[in-house]
């Protein structure tokens, strides 16, 4: 059975080779299937609603937040304990609700300064502690920091000692979202009537050359003005504010965001004219200059397909700095809508009144050229969207994309010279749980991936899947692995190993003899061509796993240092 599934193996890789030479970008149906290799799972005491997630980087702990109780495991140490946060106060729901209102659902989990902050629902009284060692301080009001009852449009970003929030901090304050800084500088709040019925995706923080040039962009969908039955019922949107914007010179302005403007995003295969305008995602990728750090943006449209874009914000900037207001043909301003203006001073009011009457802006933007078309498409419902660098030998870097799927499954796609292709589909959870939170860790290779019942710890890279052949190392082109010492190997462990991640002759690269197979290649099955496979019976649980320790020399290499804090322990 072990050399039928070789062969198979073989074909798969031989067969999708030959497809990206002909179908380029096309190529994003996974190849293979597997359960995770080297996994670590983390099971809750009891299943969590509506569970939230926080990992540090370069450490091997989680926290999650649960009903009432807030979960400490570290994957490397098997410690684990639980702090309980119960309902401080009876409950203050001002109308009669389900039994849910009554409990305290942890919302919020993010590191803040020395220690960590944990914020709940509080049975209608949103409650924050301060976690340090175990020890939590005295309640405190959390009206902003979390929602009222459970809430999946509630968006958080801390960015210490500044925090800003999408929840809104009264019962009684209607269904408008509103983005806030609750706290940090003073208190503001977008004007009432420049979001549509907004849906929040993420937020993030970028420094910019100066200080007080320093943004805020947050991403969300909107309902479309435009109400023709052609039109599609939900605009995809990312929105600027400066961070040290200090709100208007009126009484009515005091407390409102006076750089506020906000553009499409755009998001059209040319071929086929398929419009992918759900924004369901998305994720930052830093770089050393702002301008060239990247949002990968994960769309689906009405059909059920998905589709990546992929934004500069150098272009997010161009378009704000540059571009018309919609619907407006008065004469400029000396300080333009949007502009930030010098440490200390406010928006001049002319300004302010019209950014606020006219808040969108004409242009849209558009990915990243020279294609101006989606990195790829295809038809999966992806849900979450990571991307991770990996740097390979002579100081090559490949992109790989990491999507979850509708089905409780990760798609582990690789930008390549001549496209992307889907290597692999790891079948996370045995039952295809949902996936509530996918976390990358840069520093150490790691995905977290959490569903209502339990947290897994996945390596990036999963070499034995190719088993010590050689052939099927190279042919796989995971940028992870590579074949050296007569084996498949990591490249964290072993940086000189050779590779096939271009489209060059791989056969020399096999000396004879190394095409062998090995007993542990267990857990997989090969998707072939013409919707062809070959199945090796697999486990019902996990392979087993033994903790490793990372050493300096083994760490994947470190990215460039993040200019930006993005949104915290969202449900997204």
């Amino acid at each position: 059975m072990g050399s039928r599934s070789l062969v198979a193996l073989l074909v798969a890789l031989c067969a999708c080779q030959l497809g990206v030479r002909a179908a380029g970008r096309s190529k994003v149906n996974p190849r293979i299937i597997t359960a995770p290799q080297g996994a670590r799972e983390y099971a809750f005491p009891r299943s969590e609603k509506y569970p939230v997630f926080y990992h540090q980087e370069n450490t091997s702990a989680i926290y999650v937040g649960g009903e009432g109780r807030l979960y400490y495991h570290d994957f490397a140490t098997c410690e684990n304990y639980t702090v309980d946060f119960p309902v401080e106060s009876g409950g203050q729901c001002l109308k009669p609700g389900s039994p849910e209102d009554n409990k305290n659902f942890i919302t919020l989990v993010a590191k803040h300064g020395d220690g960590m902050l944990v914020c709940g629902t509080g049975a209608c009284a949103p409650t924050c502690w301060n976690l340090t060692q175990r020890q939590k301080s005295s309640p405190q009001d959390g009206r902003g920091l979390a929602p009222f009852t459970p809430d999946a449009n509630s968006l958080v970003v801390v960015d210490y000692p500044d925090i800003y929030s999408t929840i809104k901090k009264s019962q009684q304050n209607g269904k408008i979202p509103r983005f806030r800084r609750v706290r940090g500088g003073g208190e503001l709040y977008t004007s009432d009537t420049v979001m549509q019925n907004p849906q929040f995706v993420k937020a993030t923080t970028l420094k910019h050359d100066e200080s007080h040039q320093d943004k805020i962009y947050y991403f969300f969908r909107e309902d479309n003005p435009d109400k023709s039955l052609e039109a599609p019922r939900n605009i995809s949107r990312v929105a600027q504010l400066c961070k040290e914007d200090k709100g208007g010179t009126s009484s009515l302005s005091a407390s409102k965001w006076t750089t506020f403007l906000k553009a499409s995003l755009v998001c059209v295969d040319p071929a086929t004219k398929g419009n992918f305008n759900w924004l369901q995602d998305v994720f930052f990728v830093p770089a050393s200059n702002w301008r060239d750090s990247k949002v990968y943006g994960l769309f689906t449209n009405t059909w059920g397909s998905s589709a990546v874009c992929v934004y500069s914000f150098g272009d997010i900037d161009d378009v704000f700095r540059t571009s018309k207001l919609k619907g407006y043909n008065g004469p400029n301003p000396e300080i333009k809508p949007g502009q930030c203006v010098s440490s200390g001073q406010h928006t001049p009011s002319e300004t302010f009144k019209i950014a606020d009457s006219h808040p969108e802006v004409e242009d849209r933007v558009e990915p990243l050229a020279p294609t101006r078309s989606p990195l790829f498409h295809n038809k999966h419902r992806y849900q979450k969207i990571g991307v991770h660098k990996v740097s390979v030998r002579e100081g090559h870097q490949y992109t790989v994309l990491y999507l979850a799927t509708d089905k409780g499954s990760i798609h582990k796609v690789v930008e390549l010279p001549e496209g992307v292709q889907n290597i692999m589909e790891i079948q996370v959870f045995p039952r295809k749980e949902p996936i509530q939170s996918m976390i990358l860790d840069h520093e150490r290779a790691m995905l977290y991936v959490g569903s209502a019942s339990r947290v897994v710890e996945v390596p990036m890279a999963m070499c034995g899947l190719y088993r010590n052949n050689c052939e099927s190392c190279l042919l796989a082109r995971d940028p992870y692995c590579g074949w050296a010492g007569g084996r498949c190997q990591s490249v964290y462990q072993n940086r000189e190993v050779h590779q096939n991640l271009d489209l060059n002759p791989w056969q020399g690269k096999c000396q004879k003899g190394e095409v062998t197979e090995a007993d542990t290649y267990q857990n997989i099955t090969v998707v072939l061509s013409l919707a062809t496979t070959s199945t090796v019976p697999s486990s019902p649980t996990m392979p087993p796993t033994t903790g490793t320790t990372t050493t300096p020399s083994s760490r994947p290499a470190t990215t460039p240092t993040p200019r930006w804090t993005a949104s915290t322990s969202s449900r997204m």
